[in-house]
């Protein structure tokens, strides 16, 4: 019984997977608003039925698809962006989150254009401001000014973080490395978070 439940839960994966390795294929090709679940099952060579028993419509698809792969990001890498934050230190900053984008750049080129989602967007911003909030921010809370909300400072640091990943897509077209880029993003929160001393500088 064991072995059979193993093997339809490897079964129900490879569908997951296959559905959303073809969802982000044609986001790419047609832009996100053109693309059905006719689209997507013919891609996936996957019955449209077998698709209806795991997603009700390509949004959940979209967004059950990403916070899988955000969840597994943050679990093997959140301690070490936080401990690189408390220990005020950027040589050992983790670049896995800039690392994924540029594993599937021509993804986020299109999402974050006229060509894919706002709802998309926000739902990215609010999974990375529930990530701030609950992970990187609270190592901070003393040193956070009154009258200042951890919440709205998680709001500005995944608004950065988005606004920093188009620009390095669409404007800076990818000259600078994940690392950089990382590098980049850590000292933003590092000297945002700096409150007791804004000229302290952050030793590199």
């Amino acid at each position: 019984m064991t072995d059979m439940i193993r093997k339809e839960d490897r079964r129900k994966e490879r569908t997951r997977q296959l559905l959303r390795d073809a969802l982000m294929e044609l986001i790419v090709e047609k832009g996100y608003e053109a693309i059905n679940v006719n689209d997507i099952t013919e891609r996936a060579n996957v019955a449209r039925p077998t698709f209806y028993l795991h997603y009700k419509d390509k949004q959940e698809l979209l967004f059950n698809s990403l916070r899988e792969i955000y969840d597994d990001l943050a679990a093997r890498e959140m301690d070490t962006i936080v401990a690189g934050l408390n220990q005020r230190n950027l040589d050992d900053m983790s670049d896995a989150d800039f690392q994924h984008v540029a594993q599937h750049a021509a993804f986020y080129r299109t999402m974050l254009s006229d060509r894919g989602s706002v709802a998309f967007i926000i739902q990215m911003f609010r999974y990375l401001r529930g990530l701030m909030q609950t992970h990187a921010l609270p190592p901070f809370q003393p040193d956070l000014p009154a009258g200042v909300p951890s919440a709205a400072l998680a709001a500005c640091m995944a608004g950065a973080q988005i606004g920093l990943v188009e620009w390095w897509l669409n404007e800076n077209n990818m000259q600078a490395t994940p690392q950089e880029m990382a590098r980049i993003m850590h000292m933003f929160c590092l000297m945002g978070l700096n409150w007791d001393d804004p000229s302290q500088k952050v030793s590199s």
